[in-house]
């Protein structure tokens, strides 16, 4: 198989859109860990907490536009449910000990959300203009 065929299927292909959910699950779980336990360990902290927001919630939204077939409203939903698990960790971080709720957290997820969708349609374009050169034509 040629190499420019695999990542296009990669990205695009409906066999692979369940791999990516199992992707976004396994980030979820992880980062919901981080976000609810009373003492998150040192090593996964960027070293200030909007920082932590901004690249969790990136690496959250480019994994949900892989997860969701290619369609106008697939990047509001993604904001969407992104919006909602943000104002819920910090509800939840409100009634954990040791831990707060601040609404500037929800305004860094956001930002990382949008940066990630970003991310998102920029690999999903220089892809989409590299594939034809990896792609060698077949003689006839």
């Amino acid at each position: 198989m040629v190499v420019g065929s695999v990542i296009s299927d990669v990205m695009n292909g409906a066999a692979w859109r369940k791999a990516w959910r199992v992707l976004l699950v396994a980030a979820l779980v992880c980062i919901s860990w981080l976000a609810f336990t009373p003492n998150p360990p040192p090593a996964a902290d960027l070293g200030w907490d909007k920082a932590n927001h901004f690249a969790a919630f990136g690496t959250l939204a480019f994994l949900g536009m892989q997860c969701l077939q290619a369609g106008g409203r697939r990047a509001w939903w993604v904001l969407a449910g992104l919006l909602a698990y943000g104002v819920l960790i910090e509800l939840v971080q409100s009634r954990i000990p040791g831990r707060d709720a601040d609404a500037r957290d929800v305004v860094a997820d956001m930002i990382g959300a949008g940066v990630g969708l970003v991310v998102h349609t920029v690999v999903v374009r220089v892809l989409a203009r590299l594939l034809p050169a990896l792609n060698p034509v077949m003689p006839r």
